[in-house]
């Protein structure tokens, strides 16, 4: 067997398990990191649990990134003992899932040559943290602690997705350089994680009146809030819903990527769409109430947290108007954007 400590890795394999859009994007540094490790290995991303977003709604921004995708291979699942083969099919195999029975049954049926699994504090895992290390708190660290593990030293975690030329020039269209566009994304699948709206349309009207162009991102769910919000901000934009500019009124990750990648800074719930604006590194401004940033704050290079906590509450009421558009300010001068 070769020495796990002077392995060459062309081949890596990582095995999940649900996938689905929201699961995917906030492993997209995860991905990233990969990639930046072994740039010219080639990455198979291996599901357990059902198909994954990559190979779906997220295929085309990410096929730099994932070289062969496996939803759910008989041989991964499989209960026997497999036929011992010569040589490690993955030179490095990692199992994000995070349970000891689903890693013994990796570490048995896919050949490689480095295993790596947080399960059960790595007890399965060829390579382990220090025995006094504390786990990370946030999901993307856990992840890329797997691949730091594997390779000796942090990647680059941030970086931009992509978009699809065609979509950007639209987006271009929609919003044209020259002005100073302050994203609001007021949204999230959870309402009991989402700041009101009204304050929203209030902050959104501050920032107007600084001659900015605030920029509403509302997906289906959201669609309802329209008519109201253009008659709170009437100089906003509401990109996704600029039908006769995109040619269809269908959404799409490809168009908020696009609308993303406009923006100088945006201010998001806890929500899907946060993600999807972090996929094209847009700088950010979280809020957050119910649920822990420390734990799934999205990451781009600029990140800034508002926590409910710090005006005296876990809900998302407790947050006020003026410290947000306080933070938006310092952060469009610090950007020369302003």
């Amino acid at each position: 067997m070769p020495d796990k400590n002077l392995l060459t890795i062309k081949t890596v394999g990582v095995i999940v398990g649900l996938d689905l859009v929201g699961d995917a994007l906030i492993k997209l540094p995860f991905l990233r990191a990969l990639r930046a490790a072994w740039p010219e290995a080639h990455i198979h991303w291996i599901t357990s649990k059902g198909p994954t977003a990559y190979n779906g709604p997220l295929r085309e921004v990410t096929k730099h990134l994932i070289d062969f995708i496996h939803e759910q291979p008989a041989w991964l699942l499989k209960t026997e003992p497999r036929t011992p083969s010569p040589e490690p099919r993955f030179d490095l195999l990692i199992d994000t899932r995070n349970r000891w029975p689903e890693a013994i049954q990796a570490r048995r049926n896919a050949p490689h040559g480095l295993f790596i699994a947080p399960a059960f504090r790595f007890l399965f895992s060829d390579r382990r943290p220090s025995l006094f290390q504390p786990r990370p708190p946030h999901l993307v660290d856990r992840l890329l602690q797997l691949v730091e593990l594997a390779g000796g030293g942090r990647s680059m975690a941030t970086g931009q997705l992509p978009v699809p030329e065609d979509m950007l020039a639209r987006a271009r269209q929609i919003m044209p350089e020259g002005p100073v566009y302050i994203g609001f994304a007021p949204g999230a699948g959870n309402m009991i994680k989402a700041w009101p709206r009204e304050r929203f349309a209030a902050l959104a009207a501050m920032q107007a009146a600084k001659n900015r162009v605030p920029v509403f991102l509302l997906g289906p769910q959201e669609q309802d809030w329209l008519e109201d919000l253009k008659a709170a901000v009437p100089t906003a934009l509401f990109p996704l819903q600029a039908y006769e500019v995109w040619g269809d009124k269908a959404y799409s990750i490809e168009k908020t990527l696009a609308v993303g990648s406009r923006l100088n800074v945006a201010v998001v719930n806890d929500s899907g769409t946060s993600h999807m604006l972090a996929a094209v590194d847009c700088p950010l401004m979280s809020l957050f109430g119910p649920t822990s940033p420390a734990k799934l704050a999205p990451r781009v290079t600029h990140s800034f947290v508002v926590n409910a906590q710090d005006y005296g509450g876990n809900a998302m009421e407790a947050i006020p108007v003026a410290p947000v558009n306080l933070m938006i300010n310092k952060v469009i001068l610090l950007r020369k954007r302003g």
